[in-house]
């Protein structure tokens, strides 16, 4: 009788074993499955985010002048100079901002400047860039100029602009304007872009 009683009990642990190895059988695949959705989803998540940044253009341009931190920076294609100020902290109390067009929309490696009030009196467009250049006349003193006047001239930023006054304070005027080209780093090139635009008188 107890054998019986045995044999039973024993049937029903095994046939209790199948289930729980069935149940978690079945549950190990559900989470399998899960597992490959979620998997699924990232990736075209990741794809749709990469198709996103691919849409949005972004060009570089280069802000000086009247300006909170002037230099260079990334910002969307179609920004308008208005809008790119901000991303330099904005313009300083003394900027003129009647000199510049704020709705003009920046193209990728153009170099903007923002003149001070006073020290524009004409302006000067380059056909390649449509940078802006400005002194009290038609050129600019490199014997009086400032840095911002003179990283206003094509193919002189402010790196350039500071040796030129370093030479003017350690050799004196420039006695001519071809002088300029023993300043280094400025040679026939870039004396051929400026001398137009520059004086010593």
């Amino acid at each position: 009788m107890n054998t019986r009683k045995e044999k039973v009990l024993i049937c029903i642990i095994i046939i209790l074993s199948f289930a729980l190895i069935g149940t978690i059988y079945i549950n190990s695949n559900k989470s399998t499955e899960v597992i490959i959705n979620d998997s699924n989803n990232a990736e075209e998540k990741e794809m749709n985010d990469e198709s996103k940044i691919e849409k949005t253009s972004v060009i570089g341009v280069h802000i000086s002048g009247a300006v909170k931190t002037p230099g260079f920076i990334w910002i969307k294609e179609g920004t308008r100079l208005g809008e790119a100020l901000e991303y330099v902290g904005g313009t300083l109390i003394d900027a003129d901002l009647d000199a510049v067009n704020l709705s003009k929309k920046l193209k990728d490696e153009e170099k903007v400047y923002i003149p001070r009030i006073g020290e524009v009196e004409k302006y000067h467009s380059m056909d390649n860039n449509n940078e802006i250049y400005s002194s009290k006349s038609d050129k600019i003193n490199i014997n009086t100029a400032g840095i911002a006047e003179l990283d206003s001239l094509p193919g002189i930023g402010e790196a350039y602009a500071k040796r030129i006054i370093e030479y003017r304070e350690k050799n004196g005027l420039f006695k001519s304007i071809e002088e300029i080209k023993n300043v280094s780093g400025i040679g026939e090139k870039r004396f051929e872009a400026i001398k137009d635009l520059i004086t010593v008188k």
